[in-house]
C-alpha cells in the first residue's frame, strides 16, 4: 500500500488533503480521485449561489512529488463532448 495526497485543484485557488489515502497503486488512486471529482463536482452543480467548480484533482506521493492529475473532462466525459461539440 500506499500514501497518496489529493490537491483539489480550482481556478482561483488549491486545496491541499494533509491526510491523505492508502492505496494499493497509482491507478487506485486515479479511480478513487475520479469519483471524487464527480462528486465535488455534483455538490456545487446542486449549491446555491455562484458554484465553485472544482477543475482538477492533482495526486501526490507520500514524498511529495507530483504523480498524476484526474481532470474534470476526463472524470465527466459528458463535459469533454460538449466542449469538443462546440
Amino acid at each position: 500500500m500506499s500514501a497518496y495526497y489529493f490537491r483539489i485543484k480550482y481556478a482561483e485557488h488549491i486545496v491541499p488533503d494533509y491526510e491523505g489515502g492508502e492505496f494499493s497503486d497509482l491507478a487506485s488512486a486515479k479511480e478513487d480521485a475520479s469519483e471524487s471529482l464527480r462528486e465535488l463536482v455534483g455538490r456545487a452543480i446542486l449549491s446555491k449561489g455562484r458554484p465553485d467548480l472544482p477543475l482538477a484533482i492533482q495526486i501526490w506521493d507520500a514524498d511529495g512529488q507530483f504523480a498524476a492529475e484526474v481532470h474534470i473532462d476526463a472524470a465527466i466525459p459528458q463535459i469533454a463532448l460538449r466542449s469538443r461539440e462546440r
